[in-house]
């Protein structure tokens, strides 16, 4: 009898971790639905484009399409612009827009984990505006301060910046990556890039 006892009492604790777990999980939502989770713990995946650090906290601005949000973490990220990460916390109103205040914060890729063809970022340029991309195009043009990018069929073009300190040793029509901050100029109507980071730089494929 007292078997059966200990058998409902340890079958009760699992049904109440398992009970306790799904209700702590936070819900998974996208940037767009913040508003709707006021209070709620919540998990968001979106690109770093903005990151300001204090001196025991950082506060980073994540996109994900059109929309963007907040998120306040007390320590360090290690975070860099271009990155997508994940965060995890409580959605709060703050200065009239709900931001999240994290209990975590994790990479989900680096911005120079991989790699994408020019076209992709020609297409979407939207999504990389004032982050760390890397891209991958032939070198068409090359100047004293800046260079062209295209892809192989010459359809997508964008301007490379790069500071003096940087020693560009490529040739015309060479396959290259390209690791720079993507920029869009208003007024021009125009993307551009620019290499003045230490990993930024330009690497030859082939």
């Amino acid at each position: 009898m007292r078997r059966y006892i200990y058998l409902a009492g340890a079958v009760s604790c699992i049904l109440f971790l398992y009970l306790l777990s799904v209700i702590s999980h936070p819900y998974e939502i996208d940037i767009s639905e913040l508003d709707e989770y006021e209070g709620e713990e919540v998990a968001v995946e979106g690109i770093v484009t903005d990151k300001e650090c204090g001196d025991n906290h950082e506060i980073l601005t994540i996109r994900n399409g059109n929309h963007s949000a907040n998120v306040f973490l007390y320590g360090s990220s290690s975070t860099d612009y271009g990155d997508r990460i994940r965060a995890t916390g409580i959605v709060e109103r703050y200065e009239g827009r709900m931001e999240i205040r994290a209990k975590s914060v994790s990479i989900v890729e680096k911005w120079n984990g991989g790699s994408m063809p020019l076209w992709e970022l020609s297409e979407n340029f939207m999504d990389y505006i004032g982050t760390n991309v890397n891209v991958t195009g032939y070198i068409d043009g090359i100047h004293k301060r800046y260079f062209y990018l295209t892809n192989s069929e010459r359809q997508y073009r964008i301007r490379v910046f790069y500071d003096e300190n940087f020693t560009i040793q490529v040739e015309d029509h060479q396959h290259v990556y390209v690791r720079g901050m993507f920029r869009y100029d208003g007024e021009k109507m125009c993307m551009y890039m620019e290499m003045s980071e230490k990993y930024h730089g330009v690497e030859v494929i082939d």
